[in-house]
């Protein structure tokens, strides 16, 4: 059955075609929930409150989106409103890790560095772990645009719909995030 055809049995009443739903998104809106929240307990929260919300909202749904989308536009607003309650680290600013050219229009090497980096060899590192680190220091617009396009694989169209904005200006933040990224993972492997 497709998702318009589950919606529209929730909408009835039928309980099985939500768990049907659930089982067939719950990848996708954990994944948004974890890559957005400050823990996986968190994520595991935002994930249910995702649910229950559309559940008790499948009658209000708009009819432009897709039920993905839908579900994923819910799981980013949770995960953004768990985010401010829990998040207290400080950031690291990562625009440092951005492409710098040089009068000629050379690249020069990103010169940003990473605040625990110090002389810790790469073979010691938790690259996982920096570039989670990453991911939660970036801007919050920027971070959403990344987690729902290359994270949760949304077109930028519907990403845009989610964050309101322009695809335009969805993509832009996705290319800023895999730019401080690839500066940032450049950075580590010169160590």
């Amino acid at each position: 059955m497709t998702d318009e055809i589950l919606a529209e049995h929730t909408r009835q009443g039928r309980s099985t075609a939500f768990a049907a739903l659930v089982a067939r998104h719950c990848h996708a809106v954990y994944r948004i929930a974890w890559n957005v929240c400050a823990s996986a307990a968190d994520a595991e929260e935002v994930t249910r409150q995702t649910f229950l919300c559309a559940y008790h909202g499948v009658d209000s749904r708009p009819g432009g989106n897709s039920v993905r989308t839908w579900l994923c536009g819910i799981a980013m607003k949770k995960a953004a409103v768990q985010r401010q309650r829990t998040w207290r680290s400080p950031t690291v600013a990562l625009e440092a890790f951005l492409p710098c050219f040089d009068a000629e229009g050379g690249l020069e090497p990103a010169g940003g560095e990473w605040p625990e980096l110090g002389s810790v060899r790469l073979e010691q590192m938790n690259v996982a772990g920096f570039l989670r680190k990453a991911l939660n220091d970036m801007d919050e617009g920027v971070r959403a645009a990344f987690v729902l396009c290359d994270l949760a694989q949304l077109p930028a169209e519907d990403a845009a719909a989610i964050v309101e904005a322009s695809p335009e200006v969805v993509r832009r933040r996705v290319h800023r995030a895999r730019l401080m990224l690839r500066g940032l993972l450049d950075r580590l492997w010169s160590l």
